[in-house]
């Protein structure tokens, strides 16, 4: 069963938690919870929810989505034993354009009588082309055919094994970095202290060299953790079309030049050997490796004056 999480600033992990006094709570096992919302459609509406926070149905593992189907079917038919209704919806939304307001998942079920308050919720006619839903249906059909849309998809527990392979990679990258750091230090501090006390510009201008080379370094290592925290992002909100397990950050990098032309050559090899300068002037790169460069220009220049 996947980790339950709840969130603070969220209305309905409060009455998951308990803590709200004045839910009414009609039904509540280790996996779903269901209430009455504060302002019902309709006298009997109900709103099931899963007690782990997720904020949308494309973020809710399969397994709790079989359960949470089920409990559904359950509840709907307590509702429609208890207050006899004439009809029922069945509502999950889904993103600020489908209405959906709380951002935490869960499942409307209405209890609808003729006349009732809530009125129809479909258009009463569309006028969308036979053009316009071709090319829909033919593109959902040859989705669903070749197994992206259906039972192909990562479940929630393949994507927690994914993240917790890239967090890895992150992990591993910033480790390095702080080995590039500790492994600087001594060595700068013994070439500066030489150069200070023989007077020696040279040995200054090796120190100098020897920062220079490990903030370059230690700037690509940056440069890839950045790119591993961009991967871990998509595969964390599931919205970028990305094979499972993979560890390749470029799915989710900006587009690049054609590789086949010269300016998408040249823009290969800058991505891959060189770091923008989000990367430089990050603070763990420039204002650390520019104090020690810019010291090391000082004990140069002193060491040539006073030679």
């Amino acid at each position: 069963m996947p980790t339950l999480t709840t969130s603070d600033r969220c209305s309905f992990c409060r009455i998951v938690r308990g803590d709200d006094p004045d839910a009414r709570v009609i039904y509540e096992d280790e996996r779903v919870v269901a209430f009455f919302p504060t302002e019902p459609a309709i006298v009997g509406h109900v709103l099931v929810v899963p007690r782990r926070h997720v904020p949308d149905i494309w973020t809710l593992d399969e397994s709790e989505a079989a359960y949470l189907g089920r409990v559904c079917a359950r509840l709907a038919g307590v509702v429609r034993r208890v207050l006899r209704p004439e009809g029922l919806n069945v509502i999950q939304s889904n993103g600020a354009a489908a209405t959906q307001t709380v951002f935490h998942l869960h499942v409307h079920l209405v209890p609808r009588r003729a006349g009732d308050a809530m009125g129809r919720i479909w258009p009463v006619g569309t006028s969308y082309s036979e053009v316009e839903k071709d090319e829909a249906w033919a593109l959902l059909r040859a989705a669903c055919q070749t197994g992206v849309a259906v039972g192909d998809g990562p479940s929630g527990e393949d994507r927690r094994k994914h993240l917790e392979l890239v967090q890895a990679v992150v992990t591993r990258m910033a480790g390095a970095s702080a080995n590039v750091k500790t492994w600087l230090l001594p060595v700068v501090t013994a070439l500066y202290g030489f150069g200070v006390t023989e007077r020696s510009a040279g040995l200054a201008l090796l120190g100098l060299a020897t920062v220079l080379l490990l903030m370059y370094i230690d700037a690509n290592y940056l440069r890839v953790e950045r790119e591993y925290r961009q991967l871990y992002d998509a595969v964390a909100r599931n919205a970028e079309p990305i094979r499972a397990f993979s560890l390749d950050p470029s799915s989710v990098a900006a587009p690049t030049p054609r590789s086949g032309s010269r300016p998408g050559r040249l823009s290969a090899a800058r991505r891959a050997w060189m770091p923008g300068w989000s990367v430089w002037k990050s603070w763990s790169i420039l204002p650390f490796y520019g104090v020690l460069a810019l010291i090391g220009v000082v004990i140069a220049i002193s060491g040539v004056w006073r030679g």
